[in-house]
């Protein structure tokens, strides 16, 4: 079976719509601000690349058609390199216009080669370009911490694919000519139209995958190589094994201990609002604020999704009860200052080993519901655990 060059350029327009649309509609769904915007703008590109093509193989546009598809299509790979990025946190303004003027230099030259050169006009330009931006958003998807996530390196793998793909295609075409039996049965238009579908749907499910994987409750654990995250919170596991270490030898000495468990209420409700960017902000500012605010001896943890947690070792319960205050003002006076102009409820609850005794999960469990009941009370913002909190009498 032979397949035309019109068939398989609209066969590759629905695959690239459909796809392109799921993804569009889960962004605004999510009301997503990160890089899954910048990803969507990708595809939508590529949608209008195939819809150019479309055009201009039925005879509408000419020249400009063609160069408005390869213009697209240079942005595809940037608007998913630049995404890369954005995942990854760095800054986009530099990159932002390196791809600005490379698609002028791309829709340019094809205006200007195409009544000289035919159709082919102006593709050596194209393809250099997305070459080069395949090739970095692929390099940029292997950066940590996205390098740290499975599926974003078979990402890096799927763009270093198509990079390589088009070189070679690349290659060929100087070689062979556009017009030679080799380029054309190898890397003409209808295989390249076949690659770019199997590349578009590898692609689609690997970014949607990475950025649920980046969300509030999820996006702090893969940036840590040590047991501690980049923003300076210890990891869960990390956070259990000093406390227990800490706690065994304060039992030796009969040091007052006291945890301190400051949780956020209403994250959930306002990521279905507001969209998860806007809660990944305020996670992160409440994440910094506690520790912060904590004394400076102290060490801070992550205790679940939506609390974290403080050890320190106090002089009475009045001096815990202030260093717990300390660190409820702090995050309060910090959230109030944030530019998403949202503001979750904070509870803080405190456990004292004078009061539940040295066992670590005894403590945490006396420290979680007393923020809890910090969290719904209207007349106090930190309250003390008590042995009912723990679980166990006092060791």
């Amino acid at each position: 079976m032979s397949l035309d060059l019109f068939s398989v350029t609209v066969m590759t327009a629905i695959v690239a719509l459909t796809a392109a649309g799921i993804f569009v509609v889960e962004t605004l769904r999510r009301r997503d601000t990160g890089a899954g915007r910048l990803w969507a703008v990708g595809y939508l590109c590529g949608t209008a690349t195939t819809f150019a093509y479309i055009s201009w193989a039925s005879g509408i546009g000419g020249s400009v058609a063609i160069a408005i598809g390869n213009a697209s299509f240079a942005l595809t790979p940037a608007f998913i390199w630049l995404g890369n990025r954005r995942f990854n946190d760095r800054p986009i303004g530099r990159p932002a216009v390196i791809v600005a003027v490379l698609t002028i230099a791309t829709f340019v030259a094809t205006v200007v080669r195409v009544p000289v050169d035919g159709s082919w006009g102006g593709w050596t330009v194209m393809v250099v370009t997305i070459v080069g931006l395949f090739a970095v958003g692929g390099i940029e998807a292997l950066r940590r911490p996205m390098g740290r996530v499975g599926n974003a390196r078979l990402f890096a793998i799927v763009l270093l694919a198509a990079a390589v793909y088009y070189a070679a295609r690349l290659v060929a075409f100087v070689w062979n000519g556009p017009e030679g039996d080799f380029f054309a049965t190898w890397f003409g238009s209808v295989s390249a139209n076949i690659a770019t579908v199997v590349l578009t749907m590898v692609a689609v499910v690997v970014t949607s995958i990475l950025r649920s994987t980046k969300s509030a409750t999820h996006r702090f654990e893969w940036l840590s190589e040590n047991g501690v995250a980049a923003d300076g919170v210890m990891l869960s596991g990390t956070y259990r094994d000093a406390l227990r270490d800490v706690a065994e030898r304060a039992s030796w000495r009969q040091d007052l201990l006291s945890v301190v468990v400051v949780g956020v209420d209403g994250m959930e409700e306002m990521a279905a609002a507001f969209g998860t960017d806007a809660t990944d902000e305020l996670a992160a500012q409440w994440r910094r604020s506690v520790r912060r605010h904590a004394p400076a001896s102290a060490f801070v943890g992550e205790d679940g999704d939506a609390t974290m947690s403080v050890c320190v070792v106090s002089g009475t319960a009045a001096e815990a009860r202030r260093q717990a205050a300390a660190i409820y003002r702090g995050c309060i006076d910090d959230l109030a200052g944030n530019p998403t102009g949202l503001l979750p409820i904070v509870g803080v609850g405190v456990a004292l080993t004078e009061t539940v005794g040295y066992d670590p999960e005894v403590l945490l469990n006396a420290a979680r519901a007393a923020a809890q009941r910090a969290s719904r009370s209207l007349e106090a913002s930190v309250l003390f655990g008590g042995i009912e909190d723990g679980g166990a009498p006092r060791a």
